[in-house]
This record gives structure tokens, C-alpha cells and sequence, in this order.
């Protein structure tokens, strides 16, 4: 079975009291109960842009353009256990949107601090990869998650 293309979508701005990224309290579906960045599957026929664009705007109301994603490179996870649930993601950042964040039936979005993340509320292999995109690294790795499909088994950047 081929992996589910999907992608994220991570938004920054500059406060007074420093660098800040959009996440969210996800409400419904895959990862329930978790802090997330904002993101979802590839339509067909969409482009992973387009996507993380129409991702954007339902998740939290706000408005990025296509010119003002940064494609930062993938993540790729591996369930073992439960190889349908496989994704392939494209990893974008913005700097620039319009629109304030608001609440949809998916995601309760916040703004959290760059060096103060909610890691005890998001997915474990986020502390293997999210400081590359904090830093706007490229990268490229491929996660593989134990037998539980939530603790990381691997993290392997190519």
C-alpha cells in the first residue's frame, strides 16, 4: 500500500517576545487529543502546495498564498503495525498570511514560543525533526514508529 501524501503547514511571526509557531489542539480524526501543526491529505488533482494552503485556511481561518510557502523537505512515517496509517509529508513554513487564527470543528489553533514547545501534547517524533524546521533547515527523514504507533522505534535523516 503507498503511503497517504499529506502535508504541513507551519506559521511564524516575531513578538516582542521573540519567535512564535502556529499549532494546534487537534479535535477530530488522526491524532485527536494532540497538539499538531496545521496540515492534512493532498486531493487529487491539488498540488502539495495547494493543499497546504486550503489546509491552512480550514484548519484555522487564515489565508497563506502559494508564493509565500517555503518547502522545507519531508517527513516520511512508517506504522509497522498499521501500515495503512503510512504517510509521506511535505514540510512548509510561512512568514507571511492574513487573517487571525480562529477555532474550526478540527483544530483549536495557538501561537506557542519556538523554545517553549507543548512536547508532552504532540506526536513523540516531533522532538526528533521540529527543531530543523525552527531553524529552517532542509530535511529529509523517515520515521518509524514502534509496535504502540506512537512511540518512535526510529528517526533516520537522509
Amino acid at each position: 500500500m503507498k503511503p497517504r501524501p499529506v502535508v504541513l503547514c507551519f506559521l511564524f511571526r516575531e513578538t516582542a517576545a521573540g519567535s512564535e509557531v502556529l499549532l494546534g489542539l487537534k479535535k477530530t480524526g488522526f491524532g485527536a487529543g494532540r497538539i499538531v501543526t496545521l496540515g492534512g491529505g493532498v486531493e487529487p488533482g491539488e498540488t502539495e502546495a495547494q493543499a497546504a494552503v486550503r489546509e491552512v485556511a480550514e484548519e484555522s481561518g487564515v489565508v497563506v498564498v502559494e508564493a509565500h510557502l517555503a518547502h522545507l523537505g519531508r517527513v516520511r512515517w512508517r506504522f509497522p503495525a498499521q501500515p495503512a496509517a503510512d504517510m509521506d509529508a511535505s514540510i512548509f513554513t510561512a512568514v507571511e498570511w492574513t487573517g487571525t487564527p480562529q477555532p474550526t470543528v478540527e483544530v483549536v489553533p495557538a501561537w506557542y514560543p519556538v523554545d517553549d514547545l507543548p512536547w508532552e501534547g504532540m506526536w513523540d517524533d516531533a522532538r526528533h525533526w521540529l527543531g530543523s524546521v525552527i531553524a529552517g533547515d532542509q530535511l529529509d527523514v523517515l520515521v518509524t514508529l514502534n509496535s504502540d504507533n506512537e512511540t518512535v522505534l526510529s528517526a533516520v535523516f537522509a
